[in-house]
């Protein structure tokens, strides 16, 4: 606004006190009109009012948003580790953090004496295992000549009994070894996963049972939302969400499928868990995320952000035209603005018309006359 424009907006204000005076205004009427805000009115003659656009307040309700942090990650039931259950020295590693790998595609090779030595087991065992079966037929045919004696049958079933659990258990040992010859131990990819992380070096040494990667199945990322405490009583299952990431140019659509039993109690918010409406969303594990999830609950009147007046950093405040050129502050609560629109959680009527453009020409004007 220019000075001249500003000058006759500013001659044109007139503040009373309570309602309309009759007569014109003087120092006792301008101290009553701003020494209470709550009750202090501005009145305006018609020349100024096409400076303010006012627009009254929609009676529907509109529903509020929750907004929180939040991340991709994967599902509970979509992370696993591979390890190795013999000891041994990292020999070959295949992968990296961050590559995506099939099912029994190789993660990194072990050289292991123990796994040589339970190749050489299996081995005896089943050299065991079939002169044991040798033995036994040939007591049985015996037997069916008569020239056999039933202890030695006996004798011969008992060994072939015990080498052949000797034989399985070898057997079950190699297997969950995998392929490999000698000391060669290849550790490989349960299933289609991303590699999440990498407990391996190449020479360093690893204890029977260690885990050497965390996997992640790709189609079973999620977005996990750190909502605060008070507002998980406004999130239901099923509500709609809203999930902006830096990666996309646009927010993308999801909803609730579910919530945390704990709270986390160092931050007091307790995690919300968000599916994507498309599942072939290109998401990736540990994206940063910014959450606004449909409120459940009563909805709140909404007004353009404009109309919203901060004072002292703290203090929300609107102009309610309370007659015809004649309006007053109010003090109102607010929840999270979105698409430049702002929610009234206290401190208006549906009805009421409010000063949506210009309330800070009024506010200022007034501040000019105390």
């Amino acid at each position: 606004m220019n000075l001249s424009r500003l000058i006759v907006a500013l001659g044109l204000l007139l503040p009373v006190s309570g309602a309309m005076a009759a007569g014109p205004a003087n120092d006792d009427t301008l101290t009553a009109a701003f020494a209470s805000p709550p009750t202090r009115r501005i009145a305006l003659r018609p020349e100024s009012l096409p400076y303010l656009q006012i627009q009254q307040v929609a009676s529907e309700a509109v529903a509020g948003a929750v907004t929180a942090p939040g991340r991709v990650d994967f599902r509970a039931k979509a992370i696993s580790t591979a390890g190795t259950v013999v000891a041994g020295r990292i020999g070959k590693i295949h992968v990296q953090i961050g590559d995506r790998v099939k099912a029994g595609d190789p993660l990194v090779t072990l050289a292991s004496a123990e796994a040589a030595q339970m190749r050489s087991d299996f081995a005896r065992a089943k050299v065991e295992l079939a002169r044991a079966e040798y033995r036994y037929q040939r007591q049985e045919e015996m037997k069916r000549s008569g020239v056999g004696l039933e202890i030695e049958r006996m004798e011969a079933e008992a060994q072939l009994n015990e080498d052949r659990a000797d034989y399985e258990r070898a057997r079950d040992a190699l297997r969950l070894l995998g392929n490999g010859v000698a000391e060669e131990v290849v550790v490989r990819a349960p299933m289609d996963s991303t590699v999440l992380r990498a407990y391996v070096a190449a020479g360093a040494t690893v204890a029977a049972g260690s885990a050497l990667f965390d996997l992640g199945e790709p189609s079973s990322l999620w977005i996990v939302a750190d909502v605060f405490e008070p507002d998980l009583l406004l999130v239901e299952k099923g509500a709609a969400a809203s999930i902006g990431l830096a990666s996309l140019p646009q927010p993308i659509g999801g909803h609730v499928v579910g919530e945390s039993a704990a709270i986390q109690a160092d931050m007091r918010r307790g995690q919300v868990f968000i599916e994507p409406d498309d599942p072939k969303t290109p998401l990736r594990p540990g994206m940063y995320a910014r959450v606004s999830i449909e409120a459940a609950g009563p909805g709140h009147i909404v007004l353009p952000t404009t109309a919203i007046l901060i004072k002292d950093g703290k203090q929300t405040l609107v102009y309610v035209e309370t007659a015809e050129g004649v309006f007053e502050p109010r003090e109102v609560q607010i929840g999270p603005a979105r698409s430049g629109m702002t929610p009234i959680l206290d401190g208006l009527k549906g009805g009421e018309r409010v000063v949506v453009s210009g309330a800070l020409l009024i506010d200022t004007e007034a501040a000019m006359l105390l």
